[in-house]
């Protein structure tokens, strides 16, 4: 399965493109996915723990409750990376962004089953103290650079992933919900490692031959600028 989404991940971006869940086929027997689902529901719910457990000393460090459904889901978050404000153009550097927004980001996606695969092999799954041994945790969700045709671009170091440099153009309102949460809440500038449950990601259904059914989603997700508010924001302040 892991050498078929290799080279089907470049179809990904394409699907990606939209960011949108998918609708459920009902010819499908989700059945057989339903140990897939539980270990990604008990992962979620073991990351959240240890948040509220351990805090900043936690390597996922806030739990974003869902806009929509605040009362039942949430993303993981590890903040990578804050706002710079010597960096930023806009006066607007501080606002974050309208549920209209249109929006740049710089993002990878991580291989939901090559996640499981080194998490397995760590022992992270089973033990709390390598779960939040950041040097471990950045080892698994490392970063690298290879030399392209148009310079050099970012891409996974340590697992399988297809890089997007950059996904412009869209609004927050168009794309998955777990994204929604978390822009919404991020400002330009802002890097963040997230885990999205499959329920605020494609949901039952996946996302055609290359996101499996309620597969928890990992990304990279950067907020490169805000083209077009979409709301009133005071120019003054």
């Amino acid at each position: 399965m892991i050498k078929f989404l290799k080279n089907t991940f470049i179809m990904l971006a394409v699907g990606l493109m939209g960011l949108t869940a998918c609708d459920d086929d009902d010819s499908v027997d989700y059945t057989q996915y339903y140990d897939w689902r539980d270990q990604n529901n008990q992962l979620t719910i073991t990351l959240q723990n240890d948040i509220q457990a351990l805090g900043d000393k936690a390597y996922f460090t806030d739990s974003i409750q869902s806009l929509s459904e605040p009362y039942t889901y949430s993303t993981v978050i590890r903040v990578l990376e804050s706002a710079n404000e010597d960096s930023l153009r806009a006066i607007h550097r501080w606002f974050t962004p309208f549920y209209g927004s249109t929006l740049k980001v710089h993002y990878t996606l991580y291989d939901p089953e090559s996640v499981w695969e080194r998490l397995e092999a760590n022992g992270i799954l089973t033990d709390q103290s390598k779960r939040n041994d950041t040097e471990l945790m950045n080892k698994i969700f490392g970063i690298g650079y290879v030399k392209g045709m148009e310079g050099y671009e970012l891409k996974a170091d340590t697992l399988e992933s297809y890089q997007v440099k950059f996904y412009e153009g869209f609004t927050c309102s168009s794309v998955i919900r777990g994204w929604q949460d978390c822009l919404q809440r991020m400002h330009i500038g802002d890097s963040w490692l997230i885990m999205v449950p499959w329920y605020l990601a494609y949901g039952q259904a996946g996302s055609g031959s290359t996101i499996d059914p309620y597969s928890n989603l990992w990304f990279r997700l950067k907020l490169v600028d805000i083209t077009y508010w979409g709301g009133t924001v005071d120019e003054n302040e």
